[in-house]
């Protein structure tokens, strides 16, 4: 059999709506893919439409020859994920149609029963469910699938997460070219101008934010073998000429000696390379500063809130004062730092929001997203129990894209969704002008002058030159075009 892997989003919604959905290349399908491949000889082809420049119509051709179609599902692009699906499945109506990914684990018999058109789902790791069925193995004995039989819904057994994942990579020939993801565009321009790659060296994350769907792997952390991991690197240097590497681990330092192991290996084999890493507020001074010794450049951080009460709320697991000591040593240490706040935290008061914008200052950029709601999550268990959503609102078409945490849709949610976007603008130009020297390493001199002054004269205006340019749809493509993040 033939599989054909799809990120089924074609660009449609406004940038709140499916912020996320084309950041980086699908590097889950790449793992499916290269297993496919590797463990069961299965011809593979993995399709992102958006960033390929490829329309509904150019996926369907390309599809024809496929027998067994896998969808990626995320929560923010789920109704595209399914109109798609949908498309497919009139037009090929012998193909075998499977989803998965990160908003189905548990809402698969849901899934199934508002869709007809789709056969199947997976839940969990699809490596080894997608290759029992692409090997024609019967569908009762594949673990973590819900599939249809004679009428019904079936829920399989579940599938034990794979203990051991250094047999799991990405082949980066598999996968649409890096350059139609524009690099890491939250870093300096001194980095973008280097050849990169996204990479994962773990699955997982053993914390418990209550915000987080990490409960579909079992709050757990499995890496990489520091080994394979450098061998991994030293392949992809050798035969991509990569001088970056962006790490999109959830979590890169959970484990002090894992860490430490991996930059012995890395200094030994004298790889020259520049990454970034994800790190906690509590993670150790001389944690970062080995990884400084072996190319660390810049770290993202999620700091969530600067207010104590707010980060016991959410079940953060550390203080501000942790927070303030981390960001510190990274700033000393000459650390890019990209933040990350949360906006409309479960009873977030205006003196909660006051301590994070304390923080704000410590990061060269941050993004402060609304508080998003995702099945299967702690706060959305939470919210369930009090009534104030069900899952049924994952189906309703009038919920396009993220379900945020605002008045409009929860009624104990403080601020409703206009007074959070004129937050989310304030803090962003407030941003921009008590840190100018970072604006301009982000974009560049010219661009970063032209922002400096965008946001000043938005922040003298309340935000009224922003709203202009919102209205006048040929006004905003060409600022966009003329500030949009390019090698300079």
């Amino acid at each position: 059999m033939q599989v054909a892997l799809i990120n089924p989003y074609f660009g449609e919604g406004s940038n709140w709506e499916t912020s996320g959905a084309v950041h980086s290349p699908p590097l889950n399908l790449g793992f499916i893919a290269t297993y496919l491949r590797d463990h069961g000889g299965v011809t593979c082809r993995v399709i992102d439409p958006f960033p390929q420049g490829m329309s509904v119509e150019d996926v369907l051709k390309t599809i024809a020859d496929y027998d067994v179609i896998g969808l990626a599902c995320y929560t923010d692009t789920r109704h595209y994920c399914f109109n798609f699906a949908k498309r497919v499945k009139e037009l090929y109506p012998d193909k075998f149609l499977v989803v998965g990914g990160p908003h189905c684990f548990s809402l698969d018999q849901l899934i199934l029963n508002h869709y007809p058109f789709v056969d199947a789902v997976i839940r969990g790791e699809g490596e080894q469910s997608l290759l029992d069925l692409a090997q024609g193995t019967d569908p009762a004995t594949i673990h973590g699938l819900t599939w249809r039989k004679d009428g019904n819904i079936i829920q399989n057994q579940k599938r034990p997460l794979l203990a051991d994942i250094d047999s799991l990579y990405v082949d980066y020939d598999l996968l649409p070219d890096m350059s139609y993801y524009g690099g890491d565009n939250e870093a300096p321009a001194s980095l973008r101008n280097l050849r990169q790659v996204y990479f994962i060296s773990s699955r997982g994350c053993p914390f418990q934010c209550i915000y987080c769907a990490n409960d579909h792997w079992e709050r757990s952390w499995r890496p990489m073998s520091p080994a394979t991991l450098v061998g991994h690197i030293e392949r992809i240097v050798k035969k991509y000429n990569v001088e970056y590497f962006r790490f999109y681990d959830d979590l890169f330092t959970v484990n002090k000696k894992w860490v430490m192991e991996f930059c012995d290996l890395l200094e030994q084999r004298a790889l020259k390379v520049k990454f970034r890493v994800l790190i906690r507020g509590d993670t150790r001074p001389e944690v970062i500063q080995r990884l400084c010794q072996v190319g660390l450049v810049a770290v993202g951080l999620g700091v969530e809130s600067g207010s104590d009460r707010m980060l016991k709320t959410i079940a953060k697991g550390i203080t501000s004062k942790q927070l303030i000591e981390t960001m510190t040593e990274c700033k000393r240490l000459g650390l890019w730092l990209v933040g990350s706040f949360i906006l409309s935290l479960p009873d977030e008061t205006p003196a909660d929001f006051e301590a994070s914008k304390k923080l704000m200052a410590y990061p060269d950029v941050f993004q402060a997203p609304i508080m998003t709601i995702f099945p299967g999550t702690p706060l959305y268990t939470q919210l369930k129990n009090t009534g104030e959503i069900n899952d049924e609102i994952w189906f309703d078409v009038a919920q396009q894209g993220r379900i945020l945490y605002c008045k409009e849709n929860f009624p104990s949610a403080r601020y409703s969704r206009e007074e959070l976007a004129r937050l989310q603008l304030y803090i962003y130009n407030y941003k921009n002008l008590i840190s100018p020297v970072a604006l301009f390493r982000l974009y560049g001199p010219v661009r970063g002058m032209l922002n400096l002054v965008k946001s000043a004269l938005d922040f003298v205006a309340q935000g009224r030159v922003t709203k202009v340019i919102v209205q006048n749809p040929h006004l905003k493509r060409k600022i966009l075009n003329l500030l949009r993040l390019k090698k300079v």
